[in-house]
């Protein structure tokens, strides 16, 4: 897994003094959350399709402490997030 630039390059950025630099780079390493967390949900989705090789979903569900329906979920690329409600007056 490769992880994005201003993400893998964060520690040294933040290491060093000026806080300018140190400002931009956090930045961009917040620009670069969403591909961030494409990555690890791609990553996540083949670790769990490798454990289901040979296992049930309740298997792997008991493996990883997941709700075996959600298990499955995360297999097939399927976000975990809540859906966001429009804000009331």
């Amino acid at each position: 897994m490769t992880l994005p630039d201003p993400i893998a390059q964060l520690p040294d950025a933040l290491a060093n003094t000026d806080p300018v630099e140190r400002a931009k780079a956090l930045s961009q390493a917040l620009d670069a959350i969403p591909t961030l967390q494409r990555t690890l949900a791609t990553a996540r989705a083949d670790i769990v399709n490798e454990l289901k090789q040979g296992r049930t979903w309740d298997q792997v569900g008991e493996l990883l402490g997941l709700h075996p329906a959600r298990a499955s979920q995360i297999a097939r690329g399927v976000s975990g997030g809540t859906k966001r409600r429009p804000a009331t007056d």
